[in-house]
């Protein structure tokens, strides 16, 4: 296989577990989101290795209509993975923070009622 038809191929894996991380993060699957990222950092850096002749940073096939199609698609995933992921981030902080009130609220009340209640005595009468 010649050089773009391998770069070609390492785009559909990327595009393809693209796809798969944009399902994990509907799912709110974060670490398959986890183990689906360094799967892409892998194929990256293949990417990288295959690229590694390209002169002053830039691909030889970057002009290459195929490729910029390829790329384009998968850059356009990964903004809406990004996009889709802050929200859901911030969704579960805003509840975390939530949850965190709440409990310091119900540990108030349960001191208030914990110090009332110290102070009463029981007697047993037989």
């Amino acid at each position: 296989m010649d050089t773009k038809g391998e770069l070609l191929k390492l785009l559909d894996r990327l595009r393809a577990l693209t796809g798969e991380e944009t399902q994990a993060i509907g799912g709110k699957d974060f670490d398959r989101v986890d183990a689906v990222q360094q799967e892409k950092a892998a194929v990256r850096s293949a990417i990288l290795e295959l690229e590694a002749p390209a002169t002053e940073g830039r691909s030889r096939f970057a002009d290459d209509p195929e490729v910029q199609q390829a790329v384009g698609r998968i850059m356009e995933m990964d903004r809406s993975n990004s996009t889709h992921l802050s929200r859901e981030m911030a969704s579960l902080k805003a509840e975390a923070e939530e949850q965190t009130r709440t409990s310091k609220t119900l540990r108030r009340v349960h001191g208030a009622y914990a110090q009332r209640q110290a102070s009463a005595n029981w007697q047993v009468v037989t």
